[in-house]
């Protein structure tokens, strides 16, 4: 696959969602060293601290579209990548935070973005490897401490890992990620909040089930969480929200 790498841009997400509306898209994997405009989830501002990974992967959209597993199998990939990276005395703090984050201990270490244009699909994935700006995240050389690794470098196992990922999809082996998310899920039995929009529900974290949507037991009900943002200590609001089973 080729890589576009960058000085600067205002967002590698924007540019390939830019490219796939001017008809100009290809299979590619596009990283910058800084950007200026950097976006996340509900188009919530995404720091670009200099030395960290920001880079965005445009691929025809597999035929499976079911992207709860997509997002899923996007956060394996990155959370393997980052594990073989760590001693192993911290590998058991490294933790898959639902829709797929990647997490050490309570702070952010990586944050990931998909978009569905047409035929196309662009994962973006966000890593702080060398710096943060708030106190919620951490990098990994705040985990390892000082170390020579690239984020191009990084980036290119990334687009290794992403592959095998999502070929377990296609081969309808999306238990296989399920059983590593349950191995290394956050909150795991944990009280949290989800919030989609202005709808917020706390429940219980149970896992994710057989179709990649978290499991939250609510007044002894489980619901069946698509979407949404998690979050610890939060107040709790109870509504009604998505499918019940």
């Amino acid at each position: 696959m080729k890589i576009i790498k960058l000085k600067q841009i205002d967002s590698t997400h924007k540019l390939a969602l830019r490219m796939i509306e001017n008809n100009s898209a290809f299979e590619c994997g596009i990283i910058t060293e800084t950007q200026t405009n950097g976006v996340g989830r509900c188009e919530r501002k995404w720091a670009s601290a200099p030395g960290n990974l920001y880079s965005s992967v445009i691929k025809k959209l597999p035929k499976n579209k079911d992207m709860c597993k997509i997002s899923l199998a996007t956060a394996c990939a990155v959370h393997k990548i980052v594990k073989n990276l760590l001693d192993p005395e911290k590998k058991d703090h490294l933790y898959l935070h639902w829709p797929n984050d990647i997490y050490y201990k309570n702070k952010k270490l990586s944050g990931i973005l998909l978009a569905v244009i047409d035929d196309w699909i662009v994962i973006s994935v966000g890593l702080n490897i060398r710096s943060v700006s708030i106190p919620t995240a951490i990098s990994l050389e705040g985990i390892i401490g000082v170390s020579d690794i690239s984020a191009q470098e990084v980036f290119r196992s990334i687009l290794d890992n992403l592959n095998y990922e999502l070929n377990f999809i296609e081969a309808g082996r999306f238990s296989d990620i399920r059983e590593y998310w349950l191995q290394n899920i956050f909150g795991m039995d944990s009280e949290v909040t989800i919030k989609n929009g202005s709808d917020t529900l706390s429940g219980i974290v149970r896992g994710v089930d057989r179709f990649g949507r978290l499991i939250l037991e609510c007044n002894e009900e489980r619901l069946y969480i698509s979407s949404g943002d998690m979050f610890t200590n939060e107040k709790k609001i109870t509504v009604n929200y998505d499918e019940k089973k």
